[in-house]
């Protein structure tokens, strides 16, 4: 079954503009971590003003985000550049939320910024709503300001874990396109993602000696995410052809890590597999494959 990510259009972190309104919906608190933590940075680089309203996630924790990416939080709060406020605090009336907005716009342009990037946890709207109604007034409400302004972005993240799909459904649809977090590398003949649920890399196209090396660069990558991920799956479903430099590269990676930790790789074809087996490669430590033990 696809998940209502994959059933509309995409957007990645990478692309989004003043002019964009955007749906976040997540299933991993390292889904929402990576991709909000690449929208504010990014628009803190080309000078825009962002606005988080949160719900959950406390400004020390944004600051933590940010961080690897280089970004100083705490000192773009500081300078007024970031700002966290608490959301739903207030009564709910969408007109008066989306008048908000619109005066923080006002504000971002009076102070000098590019513009304003808004990113809230719609959370909060689970202990405010008794239904979904006024939700989708304040989505549409946010939608026009979006269009008519030009001056701002706008990511509405939700946590799948909490809403109903059925809500979840038409909530997206409020927006232009969902966000996803940026491939690790994407060109003509290569495409890797990241993925949260399963924690991983979906690979796309062919790896061979040209693309090899990225292909390694990708899985470095992953070998750096936390221990506490020990899984990590290689999806290959949408893999049209892998030499023998890229498989060489998927065991050394196997080799590499720690004994707590896996690499599982998924959808490998059976003519593959059957080489693997051949040249012992199969029995590596550290690899295994699908439906086949992760520990």
């Amino acid at each position: 079954m696809k998940t209502i990510s994959e059933s509309i259009l995409i957007k990645h972190t990478r692309h989004i503009r003043l002019g964009d309104h955007l749906c976040l919906p997540f299933a991993s608190d390292v889904e929402q971590r990576e991709v909000v933590s690449a929208y504010i940075a990014d628009g803190l680089t080309r000078g825009e003003r962002v606005l988080y309203y949160s719900d959950k996630t406390a400004p020390d924790a944004i600051d933590a985000w940010l961080d690897p990416r280089g970004i100083d939080g705490a000192l773009a709060i500081a300078r007024g550049q970031l700002e966290v406020r608490p959301a739903g605090e207030t009564p709910f009336d969408p007109a008066d939320l989306v008048d908000g907005i619109q005066h923080a716009i006002r504000e971002a342009r009076a102070a000098g910024f590019q513009g304003l990037r808004l990113t809230g946890e719609m959370s909060w709207a689970l202990r405010s709503l008794p239904d979904t109604v006024r939700l989708h007034e304040y989505e549409s409400g946010v939608a026009s300001t979006v269009v008519e302004s030009g001056d701002l972005a706008a990511i509405c993240q939700y946590d799948e874990r909490l809403f109903e799909r059925a809500d979840m459904t038409g909530l997206v649809a409020r927006h232009t396109s969902v966000v996803c977090i940026d491939p690790l590398h994407d060109d003509r003949r290569l495409r890797i993602v990241p993925t949260f649920s399963p924690r991983g890399l979906k690979v796309t196209g062919t790896v061979d000696d040209a693309t090899a090396g990225a292909f390694a660069g990708a899985l470095a990558q992953a070998g750096g995410w936390t221990a506490a991920e020990p899984v990590i799956v290689l999806d290959l479903a949408d893999l049209q052809f892998i030499d023998v430099a890229g498989i060489r590269a998927m065991v050394r990676f196997a080799e590499s890590i720690t004994p707590e930790r896996k690499l599982q790789v998924r959808h490998l074809s059976p003519t593959l597999r059957k080489v693997l087996r051949i040249v012992g490669w199969d029995a590596t430590p550290g690899l295994s494959f699908d439906g086949e033990p992760t520990c």
